[in-house]
């Protein structure tokens, strides 16, 4: 989808509500997987997954951060017409994330048992979670590779095929589940299992939909991206992505230490705190449905140098997305105990989930907010300071906050908190700065 002509507001939608859906079946990866482990498997395992979540994005969130600028990258290339700076793109940064993904899967094999108990996590869950974690990144190659596809499929305009693939990748992932934890009682093992293949599945047919969209588009003839191997795009990446990756990984890191004072409160809480992980998972990707669009919109935009659209683009891209957090916050409000009470009978846990889903979801729209402005920034192509200021908000200031209010209070409730608190003063950072950077890109053009 060429999003640099036609009215916005059907471009925006035409492309995030696929986008939108497509995350929400991706999110039914982990959902299922809570659902069948917490109703057939126990608190226990239950536990495991929520203590497991917190090192799996920090692993992956910094790959996931580069794949952002590569993304940047293309969408910008995309919207000028740049065919080889797309393509050379594209094949370096395939072919660097098989490397990358060997990798990964060593380290986060090794790393397992060292960050759950730089966490704390109880005797009783460790084992468990150590189990998870490492058939995970074992096949973790595949995540990197198919977020690599998806972001380049999203960066030319192409959310809806998107969609297609995790519908089919997400029923596969349930039939498997159902099979290796109900019929070969595998237990949290047997949810792993599925969970990587049911992303090899995904990734397979996000690539060859990639190699597709380029056949259609002319710009290869064959199933192979014939272009070099460039250090230049791996630098023009860093400069974009490199910051976002940092972001990701300390961000990541911090929520992991989050998790060492959850489990301070006990299996309960950690098993509340595991279902109310999956709903704010929920509310982040609806955010990122309309943050992606608004950061490839803003990308396309700005190579083709219709600033005009980007500043149009920023207001529709905030009145919908406000919209849709607002209708959010207001069901998961209203609807707490009954939806954390389909993955676990057990009062305590309902309580300790619907307490956390309450605190979290009165401030999603200064979340929204946040994540909003800091990616039209990287859209343009500005990533360090939207980047430092995420840092400061979302880790420094929440660290600060969680030192501070554990030797005020032993309250549950204070510690989830520390979400929500670092939400305003980061979006008015954020706000502030794009202003400028706006500013200054009018100036020049004029």
């Amino acid at each position: 989808m060429d999003m640099t002509e036609g009215r916005i507001i059907p471009v925006f939608i035409k492309f995030s509500l696929p986008l939108l859906f497509g995350n929400l079946f991706q999110l039914f990866y982990s959902l299922t997987d809570s659902f069948i482990v917490g109703n057939y498997c126990g608190s226990i395992s239950l536990a495991a997954i929520g203590a497991s979540g917190n090192i799996i994005f920090t692993v992956t969130g910094f790959f996931n951060g580069l794949s952002n600028g590569a993304s940047v990258v293309v969408s910008q290339s995309f919207g000028a017409k740049d065919k080889s700076r797309l393509l050379t793109t594209v094949h370096t940064v395939l072919i660097s994330s098989v490397i990358l993904g060997f990798v990964l899967t060593a380290f986060g094999i090794f790393i397992s048992p060292l960050m759950l108990k730089m966490i704390a996590v109880p005797g009783g869950v460790f084992s468990e979670a150590v189990l998870y974690l490492r058939i995970y990144f074992s096949g973790v190659i595949f995540i990197l590779f198919y977020n690599l596809c998806a972001g380049f499929l999203r960066a030319i305009g192409d959310s809806k095929r998107i969609l297609y693939i995790l519908v089919a990748s997400v029923i596969l992932n349930i039939i498997l589940d159902f099979i290796f934890i109900l019929i070969f009682k595998l237990g949290l093992k047997g949810a792993a299992i599925a969970t990587i293949i049911s992303e090899a599945f995904s990734a397979l047919l996000a690539f060859f939909t990639l190699i597709f969209q380029f056949k259609k588009l002319g710009y290869i003839t064959g199933f192979k991206i014939k272009m070099p191997f460039s250090t230049l795009a791996i630098i023009s990446i860093l400069k974009i992505g490199l910051p976002s990756a940092i972001s990701s990984l300390l961000l990541n890191f911090s929520n992991t230490f989050m998790q060492r004072y959850i489990n301070r409160f006990g299996a309960d809480c950690m098993a509340g705190w595991a279902v109310y992980a999956r709903f704010d998972e929920l509310s982040i990707l609806a955010m990122v449905s309309i943050c992606a669009t608004a950061m490839t919109f803003t990308g396309q935009n700005y190579g083709a140098q219709r600033i005009d659209r980007v500043y149009r683009g920023i207001k529709v891209s905030g009145i919908l997305g406000g919209i849709e957090i607002l209708l959010i916050s207001s069901l998961l409000i209203s609807l707490a105990p009954k939806l954390v009470s389909i993955f676990n009978q057990e009062r305590s846990v309902i309580q300790y989930g619907a307490m956390f889903i309450r605190c979290s979801a009165s401030f999603y729209l200064f979340c929204f907010g946040s994540m909003l402005f800091c990616q039209i920034s990287q859209g343009l192509g500005y990533t360090t300071i939207p980047t430092v200021i995420t840092f400061l908000g979302f880790v420094a200031l929440r660290q600060i906050y969680l030192f501070v209010i554990t030797r005020i209070t032993a309250s549950s409730l204070a510690v989830a908190f520390a979400y929500p608190f670092s939400w305003p003063p980061t979006l008015v950072f954020e706000v502030l700065y794009l202003r400028y950077r706006l500013k200054k890109i009018t100036l020049i053009k004029s």
